[in-house]
């Protein structure tokens, strides 16, 4: 009964980390730091409109920021206008083959011209998952630094250290 709200409770807080610590990391490196709206660090995965945007040297990185309010909920690409998820939250184990992915429409996601797009998930799934050509056996597990279909893929925790990186 308490799981679905502390799960959305826990979505926000990890967000607000988040965004606390990409912009601390942008003051103390002087990387120049682009909110798109107030709540900019909320993100919605359904939403088209991207988060932020982070310029490092000569390129411009846009972030849309999208995640999962549970772990134990499986994260699926599979074009630009659906993603899918399979959630195991609230699942007895011996049940889970029972559980199908849901496929989810969303607006196609608009990024700047001229910037790098990437797609940052925080808090993140355990398993995230590339489908192509609508074949529904076909999954492919993707991590950081890997293709999305409109950008590329980072967890969380990877984007912060790229921007150390930087």
């Amino acid at each position: 009964m308490f799981g679905a709200p502390t799960g959305w409770i826990g979505l926000i807080l990890k967000r607000a980390r988040f965004a606390v610590r990409v912009k601390r990391i942008c003051k103390k490196k002087n990387l120049p730091f682009e909110k798109n709206g107030f709540f900019w660090w909320l993100g919605k995965n359904k939403s088209g409109k991207h988060s932020f945007t982070v310029t490092c040297g000569e390129e411009r990185y846009s972030v849309k920021l999208i995640g999962v309010r549970n772990p134990a909920i499986l994260f699926g690409f599979v074009n630009e206008t659906t993603y899918e998820i399979k959630d195991y939250t609230f699942v007895l184990p011996n049940a889970m083959d029972s559980v199908n992915y849901v496929l989810k429409a969303k607006e196609p996601y608009r990024f700047p011209e001229g910037t790098h797009p990437c797609i940052v998930m925080v808090p993140h799934s355990v398993k995230v998952t590339l489908r192509e050509h609508n074949e529904r056996k076909q999954r492919q597990e993707i991590g950081s630094h890997d293709k999305a279909p409109e950008g590329e893929f980072f967890f969380g925790e990877n984007f912060l250290q790229f921007l150390k990186d930087q």
